[in-house]
Order: structure tokens, then C-alpha cells, then sequence
């Protein structure tokens, strides 16, 4: 099956998948304030503190382009509930409307590209599985963030591009799927 997913995004997903961004960001950039390692410094901003939650991110970007099964299924499901949220917001709080902001020229995922999915997915389960409470909460909302953003014409929507044209890619090469 190599067709596009047929699912949309509207800015109100959009507006909270980049606020759940904006979040992780700035309590990372908080948290690094200090001057470094040592007494009475932070953490530096290590960067490596953010890696669960953008390679969950990168997971829900790639999950979202799937064009069922699953994975697919769950990441719509997440980006519907959070465009009816997003949608809500927006209209009750700022009073604005909130236009479908779906990129045109979606990328299917190929056969290897889903298989390299399968296999991110269960090294993600495995991730949950032996981590702690702080290690899920990231890698959860790196999830739905990706699915929020995963699918959106602005900056976004175009690191998803590229992701799935590199799952498609690493993951042929990997299986030997020849396309």
C-alpha cells in the first residue's frame, strides 16, 4: 500500500502541537540556566535531554503519514482529538477560526518505511517500558506532538517531509524492499 493518509490538521492542532514544543523547550532552556556542571550550576542545557522527547516527536511525524493499521489509526485518532481541542481553544480564547493547514503532496510511507516504523515503534514501547515516570511523560508528549505537527504545511510539516523520506529510505535499504 503506498497511498497518502487521508487525514487533515487544522491550525488549532497545530497551535497545541507547537505549544507542547514551546513547553518542552523553554523547561529545557530553564533548567540548563546555570553556569554549567558544578556547585550552583545547571545542567548546561545538555542537549541529550531532549532526545526522548524529539525522537517520540520524530515517531509521531512518521506515525501520522501511515495510512492505517495501528499506528496509523492511533495517530489520527490523536490528531483528530487534538484539532477538536486546538479548535476550542483557539475560538474561545482569541475568537478566531481555525482553517485546515494540511501540507498538499503528502508522502506515503513505502513498505520498508513501514516496517522501519514497526521497528522505531517497538524501541519507543521498550523506552516506556524501562523508564521512568519523567522518561514517559516526555516520550508521550513528544508523541503527540509529532502527530499534531506531523501533518502541517508550515516548518514543521516539511521535518516530517523529510523524516519519512528518510524511514523510507533507511528502512527499503534495510529489508531489501526493492521499490
Amino acid at each position: 500500500m503506498n497511498s497518502a493518509t487521508t487525514a487533515t490538521v487544522s491550525l488549532g492542532a497545530v497551535t497545541i502541537g507547537l505549544g507542547i514544543l514551546a513547553w518542552t523547550l523553554t523547561k529545557w532552556w530553564r533548567a540548563g540556566g546555570g553556569k554549567g556542571p558544578g556547585p550552583g550550576g545547571g545542567s548546561g542545557r545538555d542537549p541529550k535531554v531532549l532526545l526522548p522527547f524529539m525522537s517520540s516527536m520524530a515517531l509521531g511525524m512518521v506515525a501520522v503519514t501511515a495510512t492505517g493499521g495501528l499506528i496509523g489509526t492511533a495517530a489520527v485518532f490523536l490528531l483528530n482529538g487534538g484539532s477538536m481541542a486546538g479548535n476550542w481553544s483557539l475560538v474561545t480564547l482569541t475568537g478566531t477560526a481555525t482553517p485546515e493547514v494540511t501540507r498538499t503532496g503528502l508522502k506515503a510511507l513505502t513498505p520498508g518505511g513501514s516496517a522501519l516504523l514497526v521497528i522505531y515503534f517497538v524501541i519507543l514501547v521498550a523506552m516506556w517500558k524501562s523508564g521512568a515516570k519523567l522518561l514517559k511523560g516526555k516520550i508521550a508528549s513528544g508523541i503527540i506532538c509529532g502527530c499534531l505537527l506531523g501533518l502541517s504545511a508550515g516548518f514543521s510539516g516539511v521535518g516530517s517531509l523529510a523524516l519519512v523520506t528518510i524511514t523510507n529510505t533507511v528502512g527499503d535499504k534495510i529489508t531489501g524492499v526493492v521499490m
